[in-house]
């Protein structure tokens, strides 16, 4: 798998397109935070949205 190719997330903090392997890395970081905090997060997702980590649809949506 090509860790370079760019996906359909961007990190909302840094304003960033991520990169499969940065992806990757977040979604682990958001993995372990949520698995430490399961009193304050009730999903993975709603952790690595916590990082500022979101699908650009989600983006265009809000602007919308």
């Amino acid at each position: 798998m090509d860790t370079t190719a760019m996906t359909q997330w961007i990190n909302t903090i840094t304003g960033e397109q991520l990169d499969r392997g940065s992806l990757d890395e977040l979604r682990a970081k958001a993995h372990r935070a949520y698995e430490a905090n399961l009193h304050i997060f009730e999903d993975e997702a709603e952790a690595l949205t916590a990082f500022g980590v979101v699908p650009i649809r989600t983006l265009a949506a809000i602007a919308a």
